[in-house]
């Protein structure tokens, strides 16, 4: 559940509350008992933090101490690309056009 905006000052978090929001994203999921994926997204994180430790935290207040911190969150790569099979387009073989030409002059 998102949280309300609100004016005011924004809330600050006590350093032992940060240390365990960056030591559960710098952790492995499989690690903490979370299986089905290898990495966090912020939503998964999210709602790991508020299920199994407590912590109400929205994803923009995550991302500020991450920033605050002088982390930066990798994004998730996809099975495209080299970097996973340099060898893909070889393998793959020529494309094919996806709409068929159309014959002229006949």
């Amino acid at each position: 559940m998102e949280e309300a905006p609100r004016s005011g000052r924004p809330v600050t978090y006590e350093p032992a509350l940060v240390s365990e929001v960056i030591q559960t994203a710098l952790s492995r999921p499989a690690d903490l008992g979370e299986e089905g994926y290898t990495t966090w997204t912020l939503d998964r994180l999210v709602d790991y933090l508020h299920r199994v430790k407590g912590i109400r935290i929205k994803r923009s207040r995550i991302s500020e101490i991450f920033i605050a911190e002088g982390l930066s969150w990798r994004h998730e790569e996809t099975w495209f690309g080299e970097r996973v099979d340099p060898d893909f387009a070889k393998k793959r073989g020529l494309s094919k056009p996806s709409i068929p030409r159309l014959q002229t002059g006949v």
